[in-house]
């Protein structure tokens, strides 16, 4: 197994379950991808996969599998449109049409598109996005004028993609948007006392994971696969890689299946978390949890309050600033202290009653950036894993990872887990 992300270490579970010997490859010094909860003013925070959805399928079962508990935050959101903030409860729909977020108006027109939305999704998933592979050549924004929900769109379902993925939802394919909204507008945002990290270090116990490990190439033959590493050679019956796809040329030769897999463009994230001096009080930035921007109201896709997930255990508190896109790359270049400003400036623009509590100790403070974020879906996107799921059929080396998935960690741990299917097949076969 090549990369310790959810994707690969839920495959590696997989196997190890069926009774399949796995030795787990990562070349970084710690385990989980964007699993990454670090300890910032006396906060639990996350530094990469920020919430999992009661809407989830795989990763709660593997909560559950391994005795880690999960949570549910506060149930106060919020979307910025338009230069305000409406507030909202993910348990009571109709408060989106109570805050303004939603007009009465604007809700009843646009009911005739949710039941055509309702009936074209029913008996899709979230998991797989080969379910949504009708939607691939057309783009959100096409599409959610065609159906009549050009306004919900707006409103809701773009600040949603954006402030979730990084990613401007209009241009993408009108699959994502689909399977994105098949989660449910009032499903539940849920966590992980102690932070997500939890969960990949629990499954990480009970594998064989060798950290610091640098994989140069792989070799394939049909008797087995060899990985050449700066550790030695590892050799096996088959592998699975499970990293991101800018970084499958460097480590095999790819296949024309392959290339076009490894083609999709990511988005770039860069978070910030600012301490703060106190707790953000319960009418500061609408009570929310999360406050999800609309792609048109400035440089950040998303605000986030640790102590409204439980996560803070003094007086301090940490907001996240999420930028994205081209400010999150203009902005990576700099210096840490830079960006810590800019992001101050960002967050004073939506709450200014925290000008004066900000925590000043730098260490207070960090900067996390993810120059590989999370996969965009252009149209054509889900036709190129159609095509090379169908060529896996016959190797030993078997792709698996977000580039196999939506943006999404419970679809990655669900490539993890088809993976590991192919690769049992390969292990079986006479």
């Amino acid at each position: 197994m090549i990369g310790a992300g959810i994707s690969g270490l839920t495959a590696a579970w997989q196997l190890r379950k069926a009774g399949v010997r796995v030795t787990v490859l990562e070349r970084s010094d710690r385990i989980g991808g964007r699993f990454h909860s670090i300890e910032l003013n006396g906060c639990r925070v996350e530094a990469g996969a920020n919430f999992l959805s009661a809407a989830y399928r795989v990763v709660p079962f593997l909560a559950g599998e391994l005795a880690v508990p999960l949570q549910a935050v506060s149930a106060k959101s919020a979307i910025a449109y338009g230069g305000e903030i409406y507030g909202f409860r993910t348990d009571r729909p109709t408060s989106a049409v109570r805050s303004g977020l939603l007009p009465i108006g604007t809700s009843l027109g646009q009911l005739p598109g949710l039941l055509r939305f309702t009936a074209r999704s029913r008996g899709r998933g979230t998991l797989d996005p080969l379910d949504w592979l009708d939607l691939d050549r057309m783009t959100a924004e096409d599409w959610t004028r065609g159906i009549g929900l050009a306004q919900l769109a707006e409103r809701s379902i773009y600040p949603a993609f954006h402030g979730f993925y990084f990613q401007d939802a209009r241009t993408v394919s009108a699959a994502a948007i689909g399977a994105m909204a098949a989660h449910g507008f009032s499903s539940r945002t849920l966590t992980i006392p102690g932070g997500l990290s939890r969960l990949t270090d629990a499954l990480a116990s009970r594998l064989d994971v060798r950290t610091g490990t640098t994989v140069a190439f792989m070799e394939e033959d049909a008797f087995g696969v060899a990985a050449h590493t700066d550790s030695g050679v590892f050799r096996a019956e088959a592998a699975i890689v499970a990293v991101p796809a800018p970084d499958l040329p460097a480590v095999m030769d790819l296949t024309a299946q392959e290339e076009a897999v490894s083609a999709v463009a990511y988005s770039t994230g860069l978070l910030v978390c600012l301490g703060m001096a106190r707790r953000l009080h319960e009418d500061e930035l609408a009570g929310a949890y999360g406050v999800l921007m609309h792609p048109d109201d400035g440089p950040l896709a998303a605000l986030c309050v640790a102590s409204r997930a439980g996560h803070a255990r003094g007086r301090g508190d940490v907001v996240t600033c999420m930028f994205a896109g081209k400010d999150a790359r203009a902005l990576s270049g700099g210096a840490d202290s830079e960006i810590v400003d800019a992001a101050r400036r960002a967050l004073l623009v939506w709450e200014p009653r925290l000008s004066g509590a900000f925590a000043p100790a730098p260490e207070a403070s960090a900067v996390v950036r993810i120059p590989h974020a999370m996969p965009t879906t252009p149209p054509g996107r889900l036709a190129a894993i159609d095509a090379y799921r169908e060529r896996a059929q016959t190797r030993r080396i078997v792709l698996a990872g977000d580039c196999l998935a939506w943006p999404w960690s419970d679809s990655a741990a669900a490539a993890g887990r088809w993976a590991a299917g192919r690769v049992q097949a390969v292990i079986d076969r006479p």
